[in-house]
């Protein structure tokens, strides 16, 4: 019989939550000057509130006050109002309310709610120590001894409970990376707690640190990564002083963990905003950190890439020593082969001419359909960033393997292309046959020779015809011996 599931977990259809919004919206001013501004913020910009700016907005329909695109209209990124917590997140913290603590959303959980995006975890930042966390939720399982990290698992997602390090939230706060992370809700009152104004500087498109941005990067380089994945991901601009702060750290990038180092760049380079986040790295010297001797074309080259791993790692690494940077960064060897393999084919007019198909046939036999594809969209991004490669002429270039892709793509159309030994119309036990002989290296042999004359000729790929080759080649193999 399946288990019931825990109360926190059961979501009740008759309770009706109130908007959260509206709700926000009437609470009295506080005397704490935080408080008041983000319950100034949020007045200001309600619903029907009056713009301070209403003339523009009147002109230019479906953009903010700060010419960003309102929630409703398409390229919004981020809503200025907050979805409804899930129940039984809510439910968590009021068990922890109700045992006197407190229970507070942050991080990307609050920022993915206030841009309209379910998160799939979520980061409750309580003043219970992690055993009174446990003794309250029997199922609850530390992950952080270190940090004090406890995690509760839920059918949408877990929660990670986190102990606090400061006497006030505020002071937590202070201690995060950037203000746009430096957003609490309260999920028991519904109260939103913005006092370095996160939600200001989205809507202003700007990236900067709490209070000092050195302080903030010095205490974790990797928040360096972080900025730029940002850029990347949310249509950023990062301010100058996070930029300094950046380039301040970049020598201490190599020493994070490769593998949240490889996570943060990962994200940013399949992100749509990935040459504006690799800009960024170059700009501070983080790229150079990253990886030495890449091309200046090569955060234009990425953009202009499709969103596969392989193909922008391949677009990045033009030129370096590839293989050696992915190992340092622990990808795993499947991408590091795949990027390689990319590399070595690169570019792609040196390995295939266009009016001859038995190179073509040879091509996609040995690189493979999937990888011609993408060298074929790795070179022309290469050539519309690059204006004068190596003083070569662009046009011709671009001729030329415009001529590559039409001969490849009919190819492939026709189905004329043989690329596995499986296909041959004859075996091994075929070829032991005609020839007399037993297994051993002969027929291996024997094999790829008929293979390599059916991959350029798929007309040759009878039974007959191949029994007529292989009695050819047995018998000029056997007069060279």
């Amino acid at each position: 019989m399946p288990r019931e599931a825990p109360a926190h977990r059961v979501r009740n259809p008759q309770r009706a939550r109130p908007d959260t919004r509206a709700a926000f919206l009437r609470l009295p001013e506080s005397r704490d000057p935080a408080r008041c501004l983000h319950l100034r913020f949020a007045r200001r910009h309600a619903p029907g509130a009056p713009s301070e700016n209403t003339a523009a907005a009147a002109t230019n329909p479906g953009r903010d006050r700060y010419n960003r695109p309102m929630p409703n209209e398409p390229g919004a990124d981020m809503r200025v109002t907050l979805k409804s917590v899930p129940e039984d997140v809510v439910s968590i913290a009021e068990t922890l309310a109700a045992a006197g603590h407190t229970a507070f959303l942050v991080g990307g959980s609050v920022r993915d709610l206030l841009r309209g995006i379910e998160p799939t975890e979520f980061q409750l930042l309580t003043n219970a120590l992690p055993e009174q966390t446990v003794d309250l939720f029997p199922r609850a399982v530390p992950t952080h001894a270190v940090h004090g990290i406890v995690m509760l698992p839920r059918a949408g997602g877990p929660v990670d409970i986190v102990p606090m390090l400061h006497e006030t939230l505020e002071a937590e706060l202070a201690h995060r990376d950037f203000t746009l992370n430096a957003i609490a809700y309260d999920p028991c009152s519904r109260v939103i707690i913005d006092p370095f104004e996160g939600r200001a500087d989205w809507m202003k498109g700007r990236l900067q640190g709490v209070g000092s941005a050195a302080e903030r990067l010095a205490e974790d380089p990797l928040r360096a990564m972080r900025a730029a994945r940002f850029v990347a991901t949310l249509d950023l601009e990062a301010e100058p002083q996070l930029e300094q702060a950046m380039a301040a750290v970049a020598p201490r990038v190599p020493t994070i963990p490769a593998t949240r180092l490889r996570w943060e760049f990962c994200t940013l380079i399949l992100a749509p905003g990935a040459t504006r986040g690799l800009e960024l790295l170059y700009r501070t010297g983080i790229a150079g950190q990253l990886a030495p001797n890449t091309a200046k074309s090569a955060p234009g080259v990425v953009g202009l890439l499709p969103a596969d791993l392989e193909v922008r790692l391949a677009g990045w690494l033009r030129g370096t020593r590839a293989l050696r940077t992915l190992r340092q960064m622990r990808f795993p060897r499947t991408t590091s082969g795949r990027v390689e393999h990319l590399l070595n084919w690169h570019p792609i007019e040196g390995h295939a001419l266009p009016e001859r198909e038995a190179s073509l046939r040879r091509l996609l036999k040995r690189a493979g359909a999937r990888a011609v594809a993408s060298l074929i969209a790795l070179r022309r991004a290469e050539l519309e960033v690059e204006a004068n490669p190596v003083g070569k002429d662009v046009s011709a270039l671009r001729e030329r393997l415009n001529r590559i892709e039409a001969a490849i793509e009919r190819l492939l159309q026709e189905g004329t292309v043989t690329c596995q030994r499986t296909r041959l119309a004859i075996d091994g036990a075929f070829v032991m046959k005609i020839l007399g002989t037993g297994p051993g290296p002969v027929v291996g042999q024997a094999l790829r020779y008929l293979t390599k004359r059916a991959t350029e000729d798929p007309n040759l790929n009878s039974e007959e015809t191949l029994r007529s080759l292989l009695v050819a080649w047995d018998a000029e193999k056997g007069e060279t011996s």
